[in-house]
């Protein structure tokens, strides 16, 4: 079982929607694949669930699990996809965040919630809050890979610099083994100047994956209806590069 979270500590970076296209993309080759909702806004929940996430009671979403130590069997959702199941995300995960720095096993909460449940898929990948707080920090310790969505601008460089240090941090403090398979470029145009710099900008500080997500209005689309990119419009340029990068992290995950 492979644990991947797509973390980014700035917002608007297109994590939830890497997030979504990695499940679905992934589940369609036949996985068994969870998906974990830890963003608030509940964006990747919306999709995978008929419902509005907003209808769900805190004890029926990750919350219960953070804060109660529910057991994540009673929380996870069936999706319409065979073999894609959801842990769906609260409102209420703001109010988690104090709670997890006041406990001795607040980092690692999520990771032993997760042990009786790893053996039944073959991947988990989770969707991240747009910080570097504790949902964040209890996902990349119980990760095996990171993949890191950036957009082409100087702030994403200013901020990359922080995951990594942060990912460092943990693998010495908890003698952990995180992986960042790498930067996705993310609403890239290359037709600038500034997109082409900034991927080799990137190369001095971690690998960039050798891909990258165009912008489209396609993709808000498949938002509204609540539908994966890659089955709302699969013959869409971003569908397809997003079906491209599914194959460049599942062989970087098999070469590693």
């Amino acid at each position: 079982m492979t644990t991947i979270s797509v973390a980014n500590q700035k917002g608007g970076v297109g994590k939830t929607t890497t997030a979504i296209q990695l499940a679905y993309n992934i589940n369609q080759k036949d996985n068994r694949v969870l998906l974990i909702d830890l963003d608030s806004q509940a964006n990747a929940s919306s999709v995978f669930l008929d419902a509005s996430p907003n209808s769900l009671k805190t004890e029926e979403t990750v919350y219960a699990i953070l804060k109660d130590k529910e057991d994540p069997k009673r929380i996870i959702k069936k999706t319409k996809w065979e073999n894609l199941y959801l842990i769906p995300s609260s409102l209420a995960l703001s109010e988690v965040e104090p709670l997890l720095t006041g406990n001795v096993d607040g980092f690692f909460r999520l990771q032993d919630s997760l042990e009786d449940v790893r053996s039944e898929f073959d991947f988990i990948i989770i969707d991240n809050p747009p910080n570097l707080g504790m949902l964040t920090l209890n996902a990349l310790l119980c990760s095996d890979f990171v993949v890191i969505p950036l957009q082409a601008a100087k702030f994403s460089l200013d901020g990359i610099r922080t995951i990594l240090e942060t990912i460092e941090t943990l693998n010495k403090k908890f003698r952990t083994k995180i992986k960042i398979l790498g930067a996705l470029m993310t609403m890239y145009d290359d037709r600038t100047t500034i997109s082409k710099a900034m991927i080799e900008e990137m190369k001095k500080y971690l690998p960039v994956f050798d891909g990258y997500i165009s912008r489209s209005v396609v993709v808000e689309e498949s938002h509204l209806m609540k539908e994966p990119l890659s089955l709302y419009a699969p013959k869409s340029k971003v569908a397809l590069q997003y079906q491209t990068i599914t194959e460049i992290i599942l062989n970087g995950i098999q070469k590693r």
